[in-house]
């Protein structure tokens, strides 16, 4: 698509305006930003971004709030500070976003997750929204503009299936997928257990197929179970169960409750366990225990071949 002139000086100016917006959350205030313009003698820009849109000051002191919810250790205050962003900005993505975490219940959570997806939408236009998701897929994170939708639409699929909601859950897992193939979001092994849990063996297989060379535990454990799904208690889901074993013992103990789980002193972002690790156990059993532990039968198959290793 090409601009006119005029079309194009907009659009550079909107492009230069999500930039700032993204600067300010990312560098922690309006004062930084300022002073990052002015090094590299930007403010041209800037003065003329404001001349043609004059909610731009409007929009950056909502952010100023959401910084400072961010900064604060009581969940009440940083509360109010997000309100009185979305006073000043009510398609603040970013106060959307944390009053999700913030939230008390799930479907708090779910509804503010979406108003930010919905805010993005509206702040972009439907137009520019789609070419940035098309860029996204060729390449993933080089558009600040969709980066806070992205993270609603992940956390949203996330809590949709840590409550159950696991057919909802697997509209977005697919589309997030389907925006990021390479999956450095790790997505594929929520969507694996939605499959299971849902009975769509054939979607399970088609993914199993599409990531065969993860090895992460759930993986394996995801295969045993959908070879059980689809042949019952035999040789072949045995063997697959049993590779599930060596790869972490732990995980069946954890899910029989034969022992209790550890409270994991790892944050949550780095997952680099060892392998066959407790810490490793417990991040899996996160993930996959709604597909065994609401199946009795297979609890039952499970128990049996780990007293058969006894």
């Amino acid at each position: 698509m090409t601009f006119p002139p005029i079309a194009g000086v907009q659009r550079s100016l909107e492009q230069f305006r999500h930039l700032i917006l993204h600067l300010q959350m990312e560098c922690g205030s309006i004062q930084d930003i300022f002073n990052f313009f002015q090094e590299v003698n930007s403010m041209a820009q800037f003065d003329t971004l404001m001349k043609m849109d004059p909610q731009l000051m409007t929009q950056l002191l909502a952010r100023e709030y959401v910084l400072e919810a961010r900064r604060e250790s009581t969940v009440d205050k940083a509360r109010r500070y997000l309100e009185k962003a979305l006073q000043l900005d009510p398609n603040c993505p970013e106060a959307c976003l944390e009053l999700a975490t913030l939230s008390v219940t799930p479907e708090s959570a779910m509804m503010w997750y979406k108003r930010s997806m919905d805010a993005t939408l509206e702040l972009l236009g439907p137009n520019l929204m789609h070419e940035m998701l098309e860029k996204f897929k060729k390449n993933p994170w080089r558009q600040i503009e969709i980066h806070t939708f992205i993270k609603a639409k992940a956390s949203l699929a996330e809590k949709l299936f840590r409550n159950g909601y696991f057919e909802t859950a697997i509209g977005h897992f697919e589309e997030l997928l389907e925006l990021n193939p390479s999956d450095d979001l790790n997505i594929r092994q929520f969507l694996m257990v939605s499959y299971l849990q849902e009975n769509r063996c054939e979607n399970a297989a088609q993914l199993i197929q599409r990531f065969r060379g993860d090895w992460a535990a759930s993986w394996f454990f995801c295969k045993a179970l959908l070879q059980y799904k689809l042949d019952g208690s035999t040789r072949r889901s045995r063997r697959s169960l049993g590779r599930a074993f060596k790869r972490n013992l732990w995980v069946p103990v954890y899910l029989l409750g034969l022992e209790m789980m550890p409270v994991s002193k790892v944050p949550q972002k780095n997952k680099n366990w060892k392998v066959g690790s407790k810490e490793e156990a417990v991040d899996c059993v996160k993930c996959i225990a709604s597909a065994f532990c609401d199946d009795a039968n297979v609890m039952t198959w499970m128990w049996e071949e780990l007293k058969a290793l006894m």
